[in-house]
């Protein structure tokens, strides 16, 4: 069994890190270098192996002194981000050493280039910021929100226990806007205590769980939310695609 740990990294972000039996570790989205070596180094573990989701300050500041002190690790992501070694484009099945294997997701949107990795036997998902629990990522200049919802459509598909590492900690936040889109989903509300009370605790709120953010996360719940959204926003919908569109964009403006 492999062991799966959220680190608290910046503000908000997390730093996941997956840990074999062989105290070999692979690093989704190295933000911060210093704290990876630190933990790295407390715990007696080495780096084995390191994923990066997308082109974000926030998820690659770590990446060219990773680079320098650890030349032989393999980087893996989309080759417009610097100090990739190893080139992924989403579809392929990739083999680690003492992890086993991953299936690559293209799951644009968010950003012009986005990859997830999927833990094949663990059914782990580091998505980056294309899903979040309850949300996902706004759409970023080069990002684009058809492409956006594609990607969460192909997360959907996945086993509905599958455990969604996302990489920040906007679950209470997201939860609001949730609400006021479905005020009477009770899966929101029970949901919401469920988090409240591990945040009292500084406990992560992820990973969430694939089935209950499909009860509760507005954005993978397009299909039964087209008359609410387009009654809110004021516009025109003629499909799942755009009800998503139109409630991304509409999250950009709503304030509590």
């Amino acid at each position: 069994m492999l062991n799966n740990i959220a680190i608290p990294m910046f503000n908000d972000n997390y730093l996941w890190l997956l840990v074999s039996a062989q105290n070999t570790v692979i690093a989704v989205d190295v933000g911060d270098y210093a704290l990876l070596q630190d933990f790295l180094q407390a715990h007696n573990l080495r780096l084995a192996t390191v994923f990066i989701t997308h082109r974000h300050y926030d998820h690659t500041a770590g990446l060219a002194q990773l680079r320098a002190e650890y030349p032989d690790v393999p980087i893996y992501g989309h080759d417009s981000i610097a100090h990739i070694t190893h080139i992924l484009q989403g579809g392929e099945i990739i083999y680690i050493k003492d992890f086993g294997r991953f299936l690559i997701i293209d799951t644009r949107g968010h950003t012009q280039f986005n990859l997830s990795y999927y833990h094949l036997q663990q059914k782990l998902l580091y998505c980056g910021d294309s899903l979040f629990s309850a949300g996902c990522g706004r759409i970023f200049e080069d990002g684009n929100a058809v492409n956006a919802y594609q990607a969460l459509q192909k997360i959907a598909l996945l086993p509905p226990n599958t455990q969604v590492c996302a990489a920040h900690e906007y679950t209470l936040d997201n939860l609001k806007f949730a609400q006021h889109i479905e005020p009477n989903n009770i899966d929101i509300a029970i949901y919401q205590k469920q988090c409240l009370a591990l945040r009292e605790q500084k406990i992560p709120t992820l990973p969430s769980i694939l089935s209950t953010e499909q009860r509760v996360n507005p954005y993978l719940r397009c299909h039964l939310l087209m008359q609410r959204v387009a009654q809110l926003t004021q516009k025109t919908l003629n499909s799942p695609s755009d009800t998503f569109c139109a409630l991304r964009a509409y999250k950009n403006g709503w304030t509590a």
